[in-house]
């Protein structure tokens, strides 16, 4: 099915979906013979309504003569009933007589209303956003989206909305009320939030990734103007239309967060134009789309200058330019691509997809539509996504061009990944550390599955990122090996606690049966061997919905201190087809469309596993069939391990880090210049007993040293203003200093731990860094056992 018949299909369901509401008439809507327990009706049609007044419940019971306007419907020009003329500045009361179900207790969902609202639910105050009045000094605009479980046990609702606006330039209602089974309304709610973030995610990590492309690699402004479109488009993801950013933060004030919204209306704009014109500039020869950058910056200026009351009247006309650039541009492309431009085709492509969204996007505007978030959704992230690919096949035409380079172009891709992954995983360092703390720190029942989800998600980022990392450098044979003794208890219980949260979350059960013949130590890559085994299982506990996932490992063979195992990973999902099983090995591939559409994911995990075994001598296999799972395998030679104490599980040393204290005879000074990773480390740091001395850079760490004869291990940063980390312990080290340095560092890449090694560093961890394990380097260290 192609993308368009998709998008057209979502689109006739929207409208059938929205054509199917029952309608208020003179004030009531008759819902006793609807399914509101699954489903979501919106509170549409003709509410009683009352012109500059704002009536309380007692007195709308006592109002005999009655007028009615349409809901939802800005006031804007409009008229009432009765013949009274409506302005978008003003005040007003609805009231709606609402008839349920016996005995059924419903939920509300208000998205905001023009610009400040009350609701009273049978006399009963049920939400408020600002504060209502009859003049610009005695109210206050706010717009919140929130759901309202009513706790009332009652066939029939009156529901009294009283809005005010003056500071718009629409009044009144845009957005329906909807009503239905509190399960439907949080899942529908919960599921809109989720759509933003991980749409606002996903473009701060390519806004990121493409800003770092052009400071360390390619200098094409096209590169720059791209990142700088997704990275303040992300922002409007998340601050306009379902006001995502207001449901995390409820109290940021109204008047910076509309501008913020505006802004991020119009400075997209002027970068994609910028985008456009640069990356096809033979065939953008009449140079309007820098016209329409300046106007988008001309409109930026005005809503930094101007009250929104004045601003907010420059989106219709806005709009209609926005709807000519965006043919425009489909015509750039459409030249460009008769003028065989590398990626041409993938850029007319997502014209086409961007434009059937905005027109989409639009209709819901109007209210010709109820939007549903996944078509928007989709359409961005195939619009992002071809864009991408546009720059993508720039790039390679650019490295083939040139290739008498190489080693520069070399040197620039490893700076590159080594600083991706030193920014991308810092701020992800203070995420998951805070996280992590939080946990430990006696969080409320209600915050536990919060504060889990956060750090799930939060590591899915990594994983996604990690994978796109490691298929460079697996593509550049730059993978090495570690071979060192492994329990293998020790890291299928990693395994196991990493991925207990998914399956339970799914209802699913994983199952480890392992061979007990199998030594209790190999040697291996345990970083590597956790990988292809956290892939294989997550992709598994992906495709799986009801059943489980066992993973099993068997000896095959035993000769000597040579041992072969099979590892294989068994599930009961949707399967694969067999046409389908050797595509799923190639890169960005997944079994169908609709699997991407459905279950998502980068298509690069069973590559990046298939490539690590063959690198070391192995195969993968897969067994499969459709509805009745998937069978994937691989069998590897070890050498047995020297046998160690059995190690404490992943859940062990948890509750071990919760509840003990280390007794130090010294401080540990922290060498860090990010003062939200120096916070995340010092409140563990703190937590465990430990006395912490802080240094923002090498020179500063030479000097606190030589003052404090207290410090007995350091915590040192790799990348830091002035003197860095390497040159700090190498000076360090040459000045004779013995005691412990452990590198806490962002970079992951294997030439940087060789690095880490020669400047004479005792060992390293990674951020984000997983509290267990600091808490071990230093137990290990400073040679107080646990």
């Amino acid at each position: 099915m192609s993308i368009r018949l998709i998008i057209i299909s979502l689109v006739l369901a929207s409208v059938l979906s929205t054509a199917s509401g029952q309608e208020a008439e003179k004030g009531v809507i008759n819902l006793s013979q609807s399914d509101l327990a699954q489903s979501i009706i919106p509170l549409d049609g003709e509410w009683e309504f009352y012109w500059n007044e704002l009536l309380t419940p007692e007195e709308l019971d006592n109002r005999f003569e009655k007028d009615f306007y349409t809901f939802p419907k800005p006031w804007n020009d409009g008229v009432s009933a009765n013949g009274i003329p409506l302005s978008h500045m003003g005040y007003a009361t609805y009231r709606l007589k609402v008839i349920l179900p016996h005995e059924f207790v419903p939920s509300i969902f208000i998205k905001h209303f023009y610009s400040a609202y009350s609701l009273h639910c049978n006399g009963i105050l049920i939400a408020q956003n600002g504060k209502v009045g009859e003049s610009e000094s005695e109210y206050q605009p706010s717009w919140v989206p929130t759901t309202i479980p009513l706790d009332l046990h009652a066939d029939t609702l009156f529901l009294d909305l009283q809005i005010s606006n003056f500071n718009h330039k629409t009044g009144g209602s845009r957005e329906s009320i909807l009503i239905g089974g509190k399960t439907e309304i949080t899942s529908d709610f919960n599921l809109t939030l989720g759509y933003d973030l991980l749409l606002a995610g996903s473009l701060i990590m390519v806004g990121l990734f493409f800003l770092g492309l052009f400071f360390f690699g390619s200098k094409d402004k096209f590169v720059l103007y791209f990142s700088l479109f997704c990275l303040t488009f992300s922002y409007r993801v998340v601050a306009a239309d379902d006001y995502a950013l207001h449901i995390l933060y409820p109290d940021v004030n109204w008047y910076a967060a509309i501008k913020m919204e505006y802004l991020s209306l119009f400075l997209p704009m002027l970068f994609f134009s910028l985008y456009t014109q640069s990356l096809f500039p033979q065939d953008a020869k009449y140079k309007l789309l820098y016209g329409f950058a300046l106007v988008s910056g001309l409109f930026s200026m005005a809503v930094l200058l101007t009250p929104p009351v004045i601003f907010t009247h420059f989106v219709v006309a806005y709009l209609i330019l926005l709807l000519l650039g965006i043919i425009w541009t489909g015509f750039i492309y459409i030249s460009a691509f008769r003028n065989n431009r590398q990626g041409a085709q993938y850029a007319l492509l997502s014209s086409g997809v961007v434009l059937i969204t905005f027109l989409y996007k639009l209709a819901d505007y109007v209210g010709i539509i109820r939007e549903l978030e996944i078509i928007s959704f989709l359409g961005y992230v195939i619009f992002f996504f071809f864009q991408s690919l546009v720059l993508f096949f720039l790039f390679t035409d650019s490295l083939k061009q040139a290739k008498e380079e190489a080693e520069i172009a070399s040197k620039s891709k490893s700076d590159f990944l080594s600083m991706m992954s030193h920014e991308i995983r810092t701020p992800m360092n203070a995420v998951i550390g805070l996280t992590d703390f939080l946990l430990t720190d006696k969080p409320k029942e209600s915050q536990i599955d919060i504060l889990n989800t956060l750090k799930f998600s939060a590591r899915n980022l990594l994983v996604i990122i990690n994978d796109i990392l490691d298929f460079s450098k697996i593509e550049a044979r730059k993978i090495e090996f570690e071979n060192k003794s492994v329990n293998v208890a020790g890291l299928l219980s990693s395994l196991h606690h990493v991925f207990q949260p998914a399956v339970k979350s799914k209802n699913l059960d994983l199952i480890f049966d392992i061979d007990e013949s199998i030594p209790d130590n190999i040697y291996c890559d345990p970083t590597r061997m956790s990988q292809v085994l956290t892939n294989l299982i997550s992709n598994a506990v992906k495709f799986t919905n009801i059943g489980s996932i066992t993973v099993i490992l068997e000896q095959i063979k035993r000769s000597g201190d040579e041992v072969v195992i099979k590892f294989a990973v068994k599930d009961t999902g949707i399967g694969i087809a067999p046409e389908h099983l050797k595509e799923i090995f190639n890169s960005f591939t997944q079994a169908s469309t609709s699997t991407t559409r459905e279950f998502g994911g980068t298509g690069l995990g069973l590559t990046i596993t298939k490539r690590l075994l063959e690198l070391q001598g192995v195969d993968l296999f897969v067994e499969s069939s459709l509805g009745k799972g998937s069978h994937f395998y691989f069998v590897q030679i070890f050498k047995a391990g020297e046998n160690e104490n059995q190690p404490k599980t992943s859940k062990e040393k948890s509750e071990e880090m919760d509840s003990s204290q280390i007794n130090l005879k010294g401080k540990i000074m922290v060498v860090e210049d990010n003062a939200i990773n120096v916070m995340v480390v010092n409140k563990f740091l703190k937590k465990w007993g430990i006395e912490v001395a802080v240094a923002k850079n090498g020179i500063e760490a030479i000097e606190t040293y030589q003052a404090d004869p207290e410090i007995i291990l350091i915590l040192m940063d790799l990348q830091m203003p002035e003197m860095g980390g390497y040159e700090a312990t190498e000076k360090l080290r040459e000045m004779g200093v013995t005691i412990p340095i452990i590198a806490l560092t962002a970079s992951a890449l294997m030439e940087d731990q060789e690095r880490i090694k020669q400047a004479g560093m005792d060992d390293f961890i990674t951020k984000p860094f997983d509290p267990t394990n600091l808490r071990e380097k230093i137990v290990k260290y400073t040679q107080h056992p646990l």
